[in-house]
């Protein structure tokens, strides 16, 4: 209202309400809010890797650890799709461990995300980042 409470600040009482003014698509937004596997992960079993976007100064570094339990965090600097894209393949990698890897490709993440042309580049950063851990994963049971 115009006395300056309004919705917005009754809803959580002392909780910053944060609003999708840019209009991001709901998938990517609760992931921006809320980012879970946010973080990275260490031990003797845990393979990292990073991916940049040429389209910005973007950065995606996802780590991943297989076995009985797969585990996977990520750390992302950039947009709020970026985050996203980070927390989606965490999930992804997390929840179907190395069976994800062949699925998850900038298309697949696209659609999961919604994500529009304008950041179409955030999914190719991800798909990349996707690559590198296969890649990474191959030359050490090589």
């Amino acid at each position: 209202g115009a006395r300056g409470g309004g919705a917005a600040a009754r809803a959580g009482a002392g909780r910053r309400v944060m609003d999708n003014v840019f209009g991001y698509p709901d998938a990517v937004w609760r992931r921006f809010v809320s980012p879970e596997r946010a973080g990275g992960l260490d031990g003797h079993d845990v393979v990292r890797v990073r991916a940049r976007s040429p389209a910005a100064s973007f950065v995606l570094e996802l780590s991943f650890a297989a076995g009985p339990v797969p585990r996977a965090r990520f750390r992302a600097l950039g947009c709020p799709v970026t985050i996203a894209v980070g927390a989606w393949l965490a999930e992804r990698l997390e929840t179907q461990g190395l069976r994800a890897l062949r699925e998850l490709d900038a298309p697949a993440i696209r659609a999961a995300l919604e994500i529009p042309d304008e950041r179409a580049h955030c999914a190719f950063m991800g798909e990349d980042a996707i690559r590198a851990l296969e890649a990474e994963l191959k030359s050490r049971v090589a």
